[in-house]
């Protein structure tokens, strides 16, 4: 019995190991300081005011994009943010103003707390990234998530591996966003090792 047991545990430990293996821990870990996001917290839950949120939203990707055109990976996105960050407040009270509203609007910039968020077919797993946080009035409604760099969350983006892959993503980062790695590789490593734990006895 004992040795019935020691198998069993032998075993268990064995097939921990290999499923830790196959997570795609590396490519996430990496992605963190390659991604700059984008948070938007609208001031009430109001239909008025959610309807602000987005435009915020719109003219913040619409500003980044520009500013950040030229930006060859994140660290550069990053300071050409930071540069930039009082041209960001007046985008953000001009269209406030323009859309009648007086709410005031603060930005943060620095690292925050993710939750693992899906965007048109690119998932981003939860984690601490580098983020522009958008606060208006007294930020106390639904918020909005994206990703400014690479720039994921507009129209234009359609080839999403391409622009990661430009924005100095590795392979395996881009298959933890879109999903190709993962359960795949996972099934086929299980499948792997029972196969050669079987052949060899």
């Amino acid at each position: 019995m004992k040795l019935k047991g020691l198998l069993i545990f032998s075993t268990l430990v064995l097939t921990v190991s290999v499923l830790c293996s196959a997570l795609p821990v590396n490519g996430e870990v990496g992605l963190y300081d390659k991604v700059v996001r984008l948070h938007v917290i609208a001031e009430s839950d109001s239909e008025a005011d959610q309807a602000l949120k987005l435009a915020v939203r719109d003219a913040v990707l619409c500003e980044v994009a520009q500013l950040a055109a030229d930006a060859a990976d994140a660290a550069e996105a990053r300071a050409t943010i930071e540069n930039n960050k009082d041209a960001l407040q007046r985008v953000c009270e001009r269209t406030l103003s323009e859309h009648g509203s007086d709410s005031p609007v603060k930005i943060e910039l620095g690292r925050e707390k993710y939750p693992e968020c899906e965007y048109d077919g690119v998932t981003l797993p939860s984690g601490d990234y580098y983020s522009v946080r958008v606060m208006i009035g007294e930020a106390k409604g639904h918020n909005w998530w994206c990703v400014l760099f690479p720039p994921l969350c507009i129209g234009a983006a359609s080839d999403k591996s391409g622009v990661m892959a430009a924005a100095g993503l590795t392979r395996d980062e881009v298959d933890v966003i879109t999903g190709r790695d993962g359960g795949y590789v996972l099934k086929f490593r299980i499948i792997e090792f029972f196969r050669r734990s079987f052949s060899a006895n």
